[in-house]
C-alpha cells in the first residue's frame, strides 16, 4: 500500500455507459486488478494495461492474452474504450490523459459490478480474512460440483490462480473497504468478517469505518443475505444498523458467541491442525479440521458454513470440502522447513492480523519465534505503531525490522517511522541491510523447532529464498564437520 489519501471514488464517479471491449488497466499486475483483467480477457475482450515492473503475475497475464506495458505512459491508452484504475493510481499519466481525451475512467469495482450484473454476487468484506474466506468458499463450491466465477485478492497456488471464469451464475469476490469502493457493489449475499479501525489514510475514526460498512450492507439486493461475525463488536453493531434499515434481509451470525446462528465449539489448535465443532442453526453439528495452526482460520470456515445455509448447501458436504482447503498464498503459508526451522509467509500488516499469526506461530513452535517484518505504510505506522511494536515485543522472540513499504504522502509526516517501531519492539530487534544479511542473522540464531515468519507487504516475502539457502548451507556445514 501507499499512504496517498485516495478519498472516496464513488463521489463524482463516471456514470455513463462503459464499453469494456478494449479496457486498459492501470496497475494491471496488482492483486486487485490482475484477476479482473484476466476474466475480461477470457470473456473475449481486448485487454491491455501497465505495471511498474515485470512479475510472475504479469507473465501469467501475457499468457492469457493481455498486452502489458512496463512503466506508465499516456500514449499507451491509444485505442482504449475505457481506462480502469484503483484509487492509488488516480494520478498516473494514463488516467490524466484519459480524462483529457474524454475516455471513460472507471474504478475497478465498477467493472466488477458490471461483471456481476448477470450473476449472483457473493461479496466478502471485512478488515481481515477476506481473501481466505472468499477462497475457501470458492473451493467449497468447486468441490461440490458448482463452477463459480471467483475473484480473490491473492493467489491460491501459482500466479494468476486467484481468478476463474466459471459456468454457474455464482460470482464470489472480495469487496474492498479500503477506499469505500465496495459501495459500487450490490451483492445478493454479503459477508462481513470483522470491522476494525484500519486504513488511517482514508478513515478518520471508527465511526467513519462503521458508516462505510453500513452503506455497503444497505446495498445488498432485495431479500438478500447478510453473514456477519458475532464475535466482532464492530461487525455486530454494523449488522444491527443494517437490519434496522433493511428488514427484508436475512441476517446470519457466525462465531463462538452464544448469539451465533452458526456456532464454533471446542476450538483447538495443535501442531499443523486446527479443529472445531460447528453447530448449525437447526442444531445439527459437523466437525472441521484444517491443516493449519492458525486457529483464526476456523472463523473463516464458520463464515463459509453460514454461506452454505444461505445458498442451500448440505452442511456435512460443505464441512468435508472445507477440510480439504489448501489455503491462500501469503496467508500463514508454509514455505518450507530446513534444518528443523519452519518458514511461514504472512501478509499480516494490521495489529490484529499480526497478533493472530504470531499466536499461530507460537502454537506451532517448539522453540522460539523469529519475525522478519516489513511495516505497511507510514500512515499505518504512525496510527498503529505503538500497538504493532507492543505485539511484536510480546509475541516474538526476535524481530528483524525492514524499511516501511509505501511512500510518504505529499505534505505528510517525515518521521522515521521505522525507528519508532524499533524502539517499541524492545528486546532482540535489529534492522537488516537486505535479504542476505537477514538470512545470516537467522541462520546464526535459529535452531530446531523454531519458526520464522516473513511478514508484511512489499518485498519481504522475497527474503524467504535467502533464509532457506542460509539454513541449508548451515546444515551442510554441520554434516561435513
Amino acid at each position: 500500500m501507499t499512504d496517498t489519501i485516495t478519498g472516496n471514488p464513488t463521489i463524482e464517479a463516471y456514470s455513463g455507459p462503459i464499453d469494456l471491449s478494449r479496457p486498459y488497466f492501470v496497475g494491471v499486475g496488482g492483486s486487485a486488478m490482475s484477476g479482473l483483467a484476466r476474466l475480461l480477457a477470457e470473456l473475449g475482450h481486448q485487454v491491455s494495461g501497465s505495471d511498474v515492473r515485470d512479475s510472475a503475475t504479469v507473465a501469467a497475464l501475457r499468457t492469457a492474452g493481455v498486452r502489458v506495458y512496463v512503466g506508465h505512459d499516456a500514449a499507451q491508452i491509444e485505442g482504449a474504450s475505457c481506462v480502469v484504475y484503483t484509487t492509488v493510481a488516480k494520478c498516473t499519466p494514463e488516467v490524466r490523459a484519459a480524462r483529457v481525451a474524454g475516455i471513460p475512467v472507471v474504478h475497478r469495482a465498477q467493472v466488477l459490478d458490471m461483471l456481476a450484473a448477470a450473476r449472483r454476487l457473493v461479496a466478502v468484506s471485512g478488515s481481515h480474512g477476506k481473501s481466505t474466506t472468499a477462497a475457501m468458499l470458492a473451493h467449497v463450491l468447486r468441490t461440490l460440483g458448482e463452477d463459480p466465477t471467483y475473484l480473490i485478492g491473492a493467489d491460491l497456488t501459482g500466479a494468476g490462480s486467484g481468478a476463474h471464469l466459471g459456468r454457474s451464475r455464482l460470482l464470489v469476490a472480495e469487496a474492498d473497504e479500503s477506499d469505500r469502493s465496495f459501495h459500487f457493489l450490490s451483492p445478493s449475499l454479503a459477508v462481513i468478517t470483522n470491522v476494525t479501525d484500519d486504513h488511517p489514510e482514508n478513515f478518520v475514526s471508527h465511526a467513519d469505518v462503521l458508516r462505510a460498512y453500513v452503506g455497503f450492507g444497505c446495498r445488498i439486493a432485495p431479500d438478500g443475505f447478510l453473514i456477519v461475525n458475532a464475535d466482532c463488536v464492530g461487525a455486530t453493531v454494523a449488522a444491527e444498523v443494517i437490519a434496522d434499515e433493511r428488514p427484508d434481509l436475512t441476517v446470519l451470525r457466525y462465531g463462538r458467541d452464544r448469539a451465533a446462528d452458526v456456532r464454533l465449539l471446542d476450538v483447538h489448535a495443535e501442531g499443523w491442525s486446527a479443529s472445531a465443532t460447528v453447530r448449525m442453526p437447526d442444531g445439527t453439528e459437523v466437525r472441521l479440521t484444517l491443516p493449519t495452526p492458525a486457529a483464526h482460520h476456523l472463523d473463516n470456515a464458520a463464515a463459509v458454513m453460514a454461506c452454505a445455509v444461505a445458498l442451500g448447501l448440505d452442511p456435512a458436504e460443505v464441512a468435508g470440502a472445507v477440510c480439504t482447503f489448501g489455503g491462500v498464498r501469503r496467508r500463514f503459508e508454509h514455505i518450507d522447513t530446513r534444518a528443523g526451522v519452519t518458514l511461514i509467509d504472512s501478509y499480516a500488516d494490521h495489529p490484529n492480523e499480526i497478533a493472530a499469526d504470531l499466536e499461530g506461530a507460537r502454537t506451532l513452535a517448539r522453540g522460539r519465534v523469529f519475525v522478519v517484518f516489513q511495516p505497511s505504510g507510514h500512515a499505518r505506522v504512525l496510527a498503529f505503531g505503538d500497538r504493532i511494536g507492543g505485539i511484536l515485543a510480546d509475541k516474538a522472540d526476535h524481530v528483524l525490522l525492514l524499511d516501511v513499504h509505501g511512500t510518504v504522502p505529499d505534505g505528510g509526516p517525515l518521521a522515521d517511522t521505522t525507528a519508532i517501531l524499533a524502539r517499541l519492539c524492545e528486546g532482540d530487534c535489529c534492522m537488516p541491510l537486505g535479504p542476505d544479511h537477514a538470512a545470516r542473522v537467522i541462520a546464526s540464531k535459529a535452531g530446531r523447532g523454531d519458526v520464522v515468519l516473513t511478514m508484511g507487504t512489499g518485498d519481504v516475502s522475497g527474503y524467504a529464498a535467502a533464509i532457506l539457502d542460509a539454513l541449508s548451507s548451515r546444515s551442510e556445514v554441520a554434516l561435513s564437520a
